[in-house]
């Protein structure tokens, strides 16, 4: 997977010096350790999952894995996804309608 360091960056802040960056991956036992100077922000995963990131690190790990700052994201998504299922729809249905009309026509 790609990582949008321009998305990172916006979310959550320039990387500080004193941040290594590691691979985390899934690692259950793993504990973030919070940034006093950190301010706590929430992010949001497509399902509506919210977590409060109370470190850079803990921030780059999360959006580099999809999670987002704001509602708004997702609900441009659910909003792009309703008009797709509603042209698809529309289009189902326009094609059935002309095969109809075509074998009409042929009896």
């Amino acid at each position: 997977m790609d990582i949008d360091y321009s998305e990172i960056e916006k979310i959550c802040g320039k990387k500080p010096i004193n941040v290594e960056i590691i691979d985390v991956g899934n690692n259950p036992n793993f504990v973030f350790t919070n940034d006093v100077d950190f301010e706590a922000i929430n992010l949001y995963d497509i399902e509506n999952n919210v977590i409060s990131v109370n470190s850079w690190f803990e921030c780059y790990h999360y959006v580099s894995g999809g999670w987002f700052s704001n509602l708004e994201s997702l609900s441009r998504l659910e909003e792009f996804f309703s008009y797709l299922l509603i042209f698809l729809s529309l289009g189902i249905i326009s094609i059935y309608q002309l095969i109809n009309i075509k074998n009409e026509k042929k009896l």
